[in-house]
């Protein structure tokens, strides 16, 4: 066992710096704290009370006599001038003095707004010495002369003289604690230093051993990366050159790693004249990770679809040229899967509708034929009385064989003629007959071609559309949908041609309207009220608005959350796949970089708001199909 000292230092160095030095100000103010209180509770403060109470009585005794005149004569001026002295004396808490009704006169400081002999004086500060005389003035008439003077200066005597013990002690607590501490902060240096270097001979050995460590990690990392489909690579961006290329490249594009590595060989893997945009993104590519799509030619000139998920790098050990490192996805099958799922889906569409859509057609075509099988009939009576007039007419020339009776004949064998064939009416029904024809077959016309272009197969890239026509040609295929539940009002705003894949918004624009159509049916059910559907287009900076509304039921709060997820739906079996919001939220999320979002409310309806970049998608958004 060490002896006392050796136990003290060893407590002592064993604990933190931090915490000896919160302990040793801690007890330096309790210290302080101890030492401050007996000095404030043992200092003698008589002698400063008696001296005050000296001062009041020497203060009373000249005021009373030099206000004997003031009071008497109720002469405030006199008074004010008598109290002026005093206004410099720190000690005067208050001064006034009163007349023999008890209105005062005069004052100074702090006082009674009027006194009377036999009253109780309250002050707002009870540390000051109260001091009241009598001045007599008249037989039976008593002035009152109010002196306060403050005992503020004995309570700071006496907090002073608390201070200077307490002061005292703390710096001597202080200067003894700080010797202490020296010495551990020395101990603790020696310890620091002697740890420092156990630490860094243990980093060395670790440094030996990570590095080891990651040499095989990336051996093994190399031979599972290059034992997949996807291709690994590095590509200067500047040069146009490969610096590292994964097997699978020239496997399945059949270029030679020699020819990846060349400089320039990316504008043979990537012409600009065909692929400006996906350059473009290359070029412009920032410090962090992206993505891109692109269709690139392999040497036997099939084409393939990849996709390249890479990271920028730009810095000195690059040689300050823009490097991309990453891998290439090979996703031609995907995309060609994708295109004959929207194709089907598409038709699938198309085919639910078509009923409807043979419907739309049968209308007009069947005022058609009731407007041609008219005039067909009118043009039989019309021969009639046409040859009735040719009679006339050959009656009318002068012709030996004819008389003036065969021309009085005739003409009445017209008139019959013409009232047999009601010719009035044809003449006034005919044109009506024909022009509701034309509008018969103009209907017919504009069902064909809106069917032709919402069942057109999409193209491989975007283009600028007409958002506009698009809704309006899905409208009029949907039109059997809704028009027995709903009307449809639309708003279609001054909307700039907007880069996106026209057929997919038209997918998502009719999968819209049929679930408002729906929702709307379950809400008039059993009634011959209509609902309303609400189309609208507009600009928001940057980006085209399609919003979708209806007055149907709304969306439960419990479902709100799951509307979007596939095969989640709300319609009865046999009514809905849950495929369609599901596929829309893909659309224009995933492939345009737009968002789609809802507003509902029970029982007043709901409105899908759809925005696209007019641009079509960043490269921080969504990847360019090819």
């Amino acid at each position: 066992m060490g002896t006392p000292d050796e136990v003290t230092e060893s407590a002592t160095t064993d604990l933190p710096l931090q915490r000896q030095l919160m302990g040793s100000l801690a007890l330096v103010l309790v210290l302080s704290a101890i030492a401050g209180v007996i000095g404030y509770a043992t200092f003698d403060t008589s002698q400063l009370e008696k001296s005050l109470r000296s001062k009041s009585d020497l203060y009373a005794s000249n005021l009373a006599s030099s206000l004997y005149g003031a009071v008497a004569t109720s002469d405030a001026i006199m008074a004010e001038d008598v109290f002026k002295p005093m206004l410099n004396d720190r000690n005067v808490y208050g001064a006034a003095v009163y007349l023999p009704s008890g209105r005062r006169l005069a004052g100074i400081g702090h006082f009674p707004g009027a006194f009377t002999t036999g009253e109780q004086i309250a002050l707002g500060d009870e540390r000051v010495l109260l001091t009241v005389r009598d001045i007599s003035v008249n037989e039976g008439e008593v002035g009152h002369l109010f002196l306060a003077l403050s005992t503020e200066h004995i309570a700071s005597a006496r907090f002073r003289a608390a201070q200077f013990p307490a002061f005292t002690t703390a710096i001597v607590l202080l200067f003894a604690i700080l010797l202490a501490l020296a010495h551990s902060f020395s101990v603790m240096m020696s310890e620091c230093v002697r740890m420092f270097e156990e630490r860094r001979q243990m980093e060395a050995s670790e440094k030996e051993r990570l590095e080891k460590l990651v040499s095989e990690r990336t051996r093994d990392l190399t031979l599972v990366v290059e034992g997949t489909q996807a291709i690994p690579f590095a590509l200067d961006v500047e040069d146009g050159h490969f610096e590292y290329i994964g097997p699978q490249g020239p496997a399945r594009l059949g270029f030679s790693e020699n020819l990846w590595k060349q400089i320039g060989f990316l504008d043979k893997l990537l012409p600009r004249e065909r692929n400006g945009e996906v350059r473009s993104k290359l070029d412009g590519s920032r410090a962090g990770s992206f993505e891109v799509e692109a269709t690139v030619l392999t040497k036997d000139d099939e084409r393939v679809d990849l996709r390249w998920v890479a990271s920028c790098e730009q810095s000195e050990n690059t040689g300050q040229h823009k490097v991309l490192r990453g891998m290439m996805l090979d996703v031609t099958d995907q995309r060609r899967l994708e295109s004959e799922l929207a194709q089907a889906q598409k038709l699938e569409s198309v085919g639910r509708l078509a009923a409807g859509v043979a419907h739309e057609i049968n209308t007009p075509v069947q005022f058609v034929s009731d407007s041609v099988s008219f005039v067909r009939e009118a043009m039989d009576d019309l021969s009639q009385i046409v040859d009735k007039y040719r009679e006339l007419r050959s009656a009318a020339e002068k012709d030996p064989d004819h008389t003036a009776a065969d021309v009085s004949a005739a003409a009445k064998a017209a008139e019959e003629a013409e009232d047999d064939a009601d010719l009035d009416y044809i003449l006034e029904n005919a044109p009506v007959a024909l022009d509701r024809a034309r509008d018969g077959l103009g209907r017919v016309a504009a069902i064909v071609r809106s069917m032709k272009e919402f069942a057109h197969p999409d193209r491989k890239e975007m283009t600028a559309s007409n958002l506009n026509q698009a809704i309006q040609s899905t409208l009029v295929i949907a039109s059997n949908e809704y028009k027995y539940v709903a009307e449809v009002e639309t708003n279609l705003g001054d909307v700039p041609l907007v880069n996106c894949y026209a057929g997919e918004i038209n997918q998502v624009v009719l999968n819209l309207i049929v679930n408002a159509a729906h929702t709307i049916g379950d809400v008039v059910k059993g009634t011959d009220k209509k609902g309303r559907i609400r189309v609208a287009t507009r600009v928001l900076g940057d980006q085209v608005e399609i919003s979708i509304g209806d007055t149907g039921k709304g969306i439960p709060v419990d479902v709100r959350a799951r509307i979007f997820d596939p095969f989640f739906t709300t319609k009865e079996v046999g009514k809905g796949t849950g495929q369609g919001l599901a596929i829309a939220r893909s659309v224009i999320v995933d492939k345009h970089g737009g968002t789609l979002h809802f507003e509902t409310e029970l029982g007043v309806g709901t409105t899908f708001f759809i925005r696209l970049p007019i641009n079509g998608p960043s490269a921080t958004t969504a990847s360019a199909a090819a």
